[in-house]
């Protein structure tokens, strides 16, 4: 934050002062404001007929780049006022503030260790200032820093990787901006845009910082880091069972994304199959996604497409969604037909939102949205009324109306590896109605949710979430959910050069008057990898996770790694028996996790559990090896009506 007043009588030898000042910096590292004279003598020039600084922040650009050589214990009060005034009279010149961008760079001055810091915190002091221009600088995917830009001289083998790797094309990066030249800077908005740019699949971390020019002035600088685009991966279903997948997330970096995936089952005879995906981002900066797929083999037939738009922001008011699929296959549903039966059917689902924000400051908001599902079956097995809803003819109109509140944390080693995470926090309440016209009967669909998400500095981050929903088939309910859920995460514990996170995930589900077909059981979501047992089922389950993960700082090559413990405990019942009378499971071990941030592969995760007490015919296995999709923490905002589903 800086409040300063302007005053009359410039020099010129000012410029050439500061001109001269960043060369000395920047060829001679070691004598960066390390000398008492130095600061006094150089502050003095900087206020002679100059600014008169009222307020100095400490929160400043006030590091060098990673390829000088200083000493840690030079970077002291002292050099943070030098370098706050530095920053302020260099902002007034072109020359010295590009002079100064490429010396001076802003560290990450993310709360290692509280979640805490709210994301717009960093723009609340500018805000109502009027942008003047918008630079865009992208960062290449080896080699270099988010948090420390500067040039520097990379390995050989990122420069090598860095050459097959075309960056995002600036274009696409302006289409996603939220805000223009010549508007006025919101706080709200440039943290949004932040979150917004982190989340696009071929982007591992961007920043968007304002560089003030004057009083009522400001530039604003976005800076990215792409990922490497190009990867693959693999699903091991056994020996003889697979699927390969290759794809590009930003086909010559104008953000389009190709996959092709080659599943195989050596007991079909089709076998291997061949399918594709492709996605456009953003159309025409509408933030509207395309998304076709197609995929033939292993005796299934499916195509289809979506266009979706999101609450992407606080400011957005329309959201929406258009999907149609298509499935041609054979079906089998309990194992009983000598020849599997034809199955085809149609799937349309069409939604719309509009929000209405309340308050700005709390980010407060009314939402409501409305949803229709047509789901045509044309061939299927004979199936009664009470069971495979999936496969039943039916029309269902629902509508919801939510209240929002939704901030986030800007904060990182939880779920990722370094990269910068933003960890909503607020609350939400979700009310949904609706009514279907089933072939078998008409009926009424009711559900009802909460949410709370809040972080305490002393402790960690809190989530809690309940809710309950039915059909209503006159005064019978069916297909009816009870849930509860809460996770917390520690705050980050110092353990010598490490970091230590812990997890705690508690969930509670009972289901009632569920269909035949449907039913709860232990399963690799829930945390049981490894484990399988397909006689045992219920529809009430209690499930307790403790997970305690210790960050390495060892980076080789861009690979970090991250070492875990965890301990799992679930009982399972019928719906209207004590849950202690149920089957129990419990499951303990150890393992480790593997990522690089600069490229798009999953997390590699080797783990080895050990299940003391394993139901009768279980079938296990104690070592596991396998790519794991990134968490994302839950947030608050409803997403269109729906049914909540029973997993």
């Amino acid at each position: 934050m800086y409040k300063y007043q302007k005053k009359h009588g410039r020099s010129f030898s000012n410029l050439i002062f500061l001109a001269l000042l960043f060369y000395g910096i920047r060829a001679y590292p070691q004598y960066r404001a390390n000398d008492e004279a130095t600061i006094r003598n150089a502050t003095e020039i900087l206020n002679q007929n100059g600014d008169s600084i009222s307020y100095i922040s400490t929160d400043t650009l006030s590091r060098l780049p990673s390829s000088a050589s200083h000493d840690n214990s030079l970077i002291n009060n002292k050099d943070n006022i030098f370098f706050d005034s530095l920053k302020v009279k260099a902002s007034k010149y072109i020359i010295t503030r590009r002079l100064y961008d490429f010396v001076i760079v802003t560290p990450d001055t993310t709360d290692k260790k509280h979640i805490t810091g709210t994301s717009d915190a960093t723009y609340i002091s500018h805000s109502g200032k009027k942008i003047r221009n918008i630079e865009i600088e992208r960062l290449d995917v080896f080699g270099t820093d988010i948090n420390n830009p500067t040039p520097t001289n990379p390995k050989e083998i990122y420069n090598l990787l860095n050459k097959t790797h075309l960056n995002t094309n600036e274009s696409i990066i302006r289409k996603n901006l939220l805000f223009s030249e010549g508007d006025t800077i919101s706080p709200l908005t440039l943290s949004d845009n932040e979150r917004i740019l982190r989340q696009l699949s071929f982007i591992d971390d961007a920043r968007i910082i304002v560089v003030p020019v004057s009083d009522n002035e400001a530039d604003i600088l976005v800076i990215t880091k792409d990922l490497y685009s190009l990867g693959a991966s693999y699903s091991y279903g056994g020996l003889k069972k697979g699927c390969l997948s290759l794809f590009e997330k930003n086909i010559f970096g104008f953000g389009h994304e190709l996959g092709i995936d080659v599943p195989w089952d050596s007991n079909m005879s089709d076998s291997p199959g061949f399918g594709a995906h492709y996605m456009i981002n953003n159309i025409k900066k509408s933030f509207i996604n395309l998304n076709l797929h197609y995929l033939d083999g292993l005796e299934e037939r499916t195509y289809g497409f979506s266009l979706t738009r999101n609450l992407i922001s606080s400011a957005t008011k329309y959201a929406g969604g258009i999907s149609v699929r298509q499935m041609y296959t054979t079906e089998d549903l309990d194992n009983t037909l000598l020849v599997p039966q034809p199955l085809n059917y149609n799937l349309q689902d069409y939604w719309l939102m509009r929000s209405f924000l309340i308050n700005k400051e709390s980010v407060s908001r009314i939402i409501i949205g409305t949803r229709y599902t047509n789901n045509n079956v044309f061939d299927r097995p004979f199936i009664l009324p009470n069971s495979y809803y999936h496969l039943q003819n039916y029309k269902i109109f629902l509508a919801s109306a939510a209240f929002s509140i939704q901030k986030y944390y800007k904060t990182n080693l939880i779920y990722n590896y370094g990269r910068t995470e933003d960890i909503p926090y607020g609350g939400l309440i979700k009310f949904t109605a609706g009514k279907e016209n089933n072939e078998f009967h008409k009926r009424t669909y009711l559900g009802a949710a909460i949410s709370f998400g809040k972080s305490s500095k002393k402790l960690g981050y809190f989530y809690s979430y309940a809710g309950v929903s039915t059909f209503m088939d006159g005064h019978t309910t069916e297909q009816g959910l009870f849930s509860l859920n809460f996770n917390f995460f520690s705050n980050l514990i110092n353990f010598r050069d490490h970091m230590i996170r812990n997890f705690v995930y508690i969930n509670y589900t009972r289901g009632f008057d569920r269909n035949t077909d449907e039913s709860l059981s232990y399963a690799d979501d829930n945390g049981f990898s490894g484990f399988k047992n397909d006689s045992i089922s219920g529809n009430q389950r209690l499930l307790l996770s403790v997970e305690s993960v210790l960050f390495s700082p060892i980076n080789f090559y861009g690979f970090r790694f991250a070492f875990f413990g965890f301990a799992d405990f679930s009982l399972l019942s019928g719906s209207y028996e004590p849950i202690g009378n149920g089957h129990s499971l419990t499951g303990i071990g150890l393992g480790i996790r593997i990522r690089n941030n600069n490229l798009v592969f999953n997390t590699f995760q080797i783990r080895i559990g050990f299940y003391p007490n394993p139901p009768v015919y279980s079938d296990i296995n104690h070592f596991i090896f396998s790519g794991e999709q990134l968490l994302r923490p839950n947030n608050f905002d409803p997403g269109p009506p729906a049914v909540t589903p029973y997993l």
